[in-house]
């Protein structure tokens, strides 16, 4: 029953949706559009891929270590999130894959690849967050600065937006033949996976010796709606990147300050 609750009520659907909502005006800039017609968007494949997309994020939501999150297990938790989540990030993906057109082959293969490059290094800001706030200290606030620092360099790539967004040559092309329900329900999907992303790394900044846990999850909404304005401020006016540009940003710029952050906690906490 736990459970239930949570995917419906907190952390799940109803406070998913609402952060979802500030995702589309804070940081895509533009209201997030409901399908007009749920039950023709799930007859086609792409549509239902989406749905249960979006159903894998909201399930991952439910793992993250939120303030009074009643199904949260120290253990178990992160990695029932990880794969809940990249199952929602790669089931549209590999979905596109099976398409008969080159094209449509093509740029999803092409956002597959740079979208896994950038969720490495936001698991890797995950775990170095989540390691230091076992033992909060004073000395761990450069572990926190960098690893953030590495989230905002990798999650636009981790979610396509900014430099890293799809092939503007190549987006009418993957959606043609799709009813506008389905491309609005694809869309609302990405909208879900982006936020749930960001959540996990809010969630993983806000230290447990924070108490009480109204005061936690204070910290935790701060942390999500100032990474999501830096957001917003760094991926305006890009210029559209390469494949391989998009990859040297993640493996050279982005995952760097992620390893120097755990370096640092290896250090520091022995």
């Amino acid at each position: 029953m736990d459970i239930v609750i949570a995917y419906i009520v907190y952390p799940g659907l109803f406070i998913i949706a609402a952060l979802t909502l500030a995702f589309g005006y804070i940081v895509a800039q533009r209201r997030p559009v409901l399908p007009p017609n749920w039950g023709r968007s799930l007859l086609s494949i792409d549509g239902f891929a989406a749905l249960l997309s979006m159903m894998l994020a909201v399930g991952a939501s439910i793992y993250m270590p939120w303030p009074f999150n009643p199904v949260y297990t120290a253990v178990a938790g992160p990695l029932l999130m990880w794969a809940a989540l990249e199952a929602a990030f790669l089931v549209p993906s590999l979905v596109a894959q099976t398409s008969g057109s080159a094209l449509v082959v093509r740029g999803a293969a092409r956002a597959l690849q740079i979208g896994f490059a950038g969720r490495i290094v936001v698991w890797c800001v995950f775990g170095a967050l989540y390691w230091a706030n076992q033992s909060w200290q004073i000395a761990l606030v450069p572990a926190y600065i960098l690893a953030w620092v590495a989230a905002l360099m990798a999650l636009p790539a981790a979610i396509g937006i900014g430099m890293f967004r799809s092939d503007t040559a190549l987006t009418g092309v993957m959606t043609t033949g799709l009813d506008l329900s389905t491309v609005a329900l694809m869309q609302l999907a990405a909208d879900v996976r982006s936020t749930v992303l960001i959540a996990a790394v809010a969630t993983s900044m806000a230290p447990k010796a924070i108490e009480p846990n109204p005061l936690r999850l204070a910290a935790v909404a701060g942390a999500f709606f100032v990474t999501m304005v830096v957001l917003r401020f760094l991926v305006r006016n890009q210029p559209f990147t390469t494949l391989s540009a998009a990859l040297r940003w993640c493996w050279w710029r982005a995952l760097p300050p992620a390893l120097l952050a755990l370096l640092y906690l290896r250090f520091i906490t022995g």
